[in-house]
């Protein structure tokens, strides 16, 4: 059961109810004030489906900012005649922590999910992430398109959304009373098979409608990247050290641009002694930061920070597309709104085009 399917809005709640009998339901919520934030969901109503393009990535279902990995429990043997025993350090009760909860994950916007993508290939393929993986298998995301794209998002430069092609479980489009639903993996034909009764297919009208949101969409958008012309400008050795200097100088080393990235992938693993045993756990981490690369002896190779802001470019806009075929930002635009130094990835890119404008004039 693949394809496109039309679900009416008033029958959204049911649906979402019916998936949260055999899977936690996550999706964005108020968080008191006016932060949004996925969370997961005990009151279907309190859904937000209007949020912003903004708000903080799912990829956290995926790669938890803290995520409890093994628990060591030293086993404790009896004591022996000659009154020898205690805690055996060879003999130990290893815990696998790993997450093996059943999820779907409801309002992930375009750009989110081509991040995702990705993310799949940098922690499955070639050397497998177990942790990931597991979470992955258990999560089905249903993505909307943005018919309202943020002031700050560049994802239509990128081919990252606000419409998605391929790459998605399940995505819909807002068309006001009814929702138009595409189908793009197995797992999504599933979920919308067990409720097929609540679909029916599209008729002509529903898809003039949903290219009208379309083509309204895409002319909301306030900027319009294209990275690849200064990912070439890097590789012609155009960019000189003193802009990066320039950067480095505006950098506040507060992580916020990493931490709020749906790409950044950096971690540390770590061991928490308890009373009852050690814990091992992962936790984010950045390459922004002076101690992330410390060797042996506490050698820091990039104590400068310019090597270190110079090498979080790189490694978006050249090591990315190498490794993995794609540049290692979606145009969320999280780091612009993040950033005190403005100079997030927009901001980057558009300053390195006036650059080379000005180049040209002169």
């Amino acid at each position: 059961m693949k394809g496109e399917f039309i679900l009416d809005r008033n029958h959204l709640s049911y649906w979402l109810r019916q998936m949260r009998k055999s899977r936690e339901l996550i999706g964005p919520l108020m968080d008191g004030g006016k932060d949004i934030v996925f969370k997961s969901v005990d009151k279907i109503h309190e859904l937000v489906l209007d949020c912003p393009a903004s708000l903080p990535s799912p990829k956290e279902f995926l790669f938890p900012q803290y995520e409890s990995m093994l628990r060591f429990t030293p086993l404790h043997l009896p004591l022996t005649k000659g009154g020898q025993g205690g805690v055996s350090l060879s003999e130990k009760a290893i815990e696998d922590l790993s997450d093996k909860t059943k999820r779907v994950i409801f309002g992930v916007r375009s750009c989110d999910i081509s991040a995702l993508s990705l993310m799949d290939k940098f922690y499955i393929e070639g050397h497998k992430d177990p942790y990931y993986a597991r979470r992955r298998e258990n999560t089905l995301f249903i993505s909307i398109v943005c018919n309202n794209p943020d002031p700050t998002c560049f994802c239509i430069g990128l081919g990252t959304g606000p419409y998605l092609e391929k790459g998605f479980d399940i995505q819909m489009t807002d068309l006001g009373d009814r929702y138009f639903v595409q189908i793009g993996s197995h797992e999504g034909a599933k979920t919308v098979k067990a409720m097929s009764f609540l679909f029916r297919r599209p008729q002509k009208t529903d898809y003039e409608d949903q290219y009208e949101v379309f083509l309204s969409s895409k002319a909301r958008f306030h900027k319009r990247i294209n990275l690849e012309g200064i990912r070439q400008m890097i590789l012609e050795e155009k960019v000189k050290d003193d802009f990066w200097q320039w950067v480095a100088g505006r950098c506040f080393e507060c992580g916020g641009c990493v931490y709020d990235c749906p790409l950044c992938t950096c971690f540390t693993v770590t061991d928490r002694t308890y009373s009852e045993g050690i814990e091992r756990v992962r936790l984010w981490d950045t390459c922004m930061f002076k101690g992330f690369t410390r060797m042996a002896g506490g050698v820091l190779p990039n104590e400068k920070m310019v090597k270190r802001t110079k090498r979080w470019y790189y490694h978006k806009l050249i090591y990315y597309p190498e490794s993995l075929g794609g540049f290692g930002c979606v145009g969320c635009g999280r780091c612009t709104i993040t950033c005190p130094g403005k100079i997030d990835m927009a901001s980057i890119a558009a300053r390195l085009k006036g650059l080379v404008l000005n180049e040209e004039e002169e």
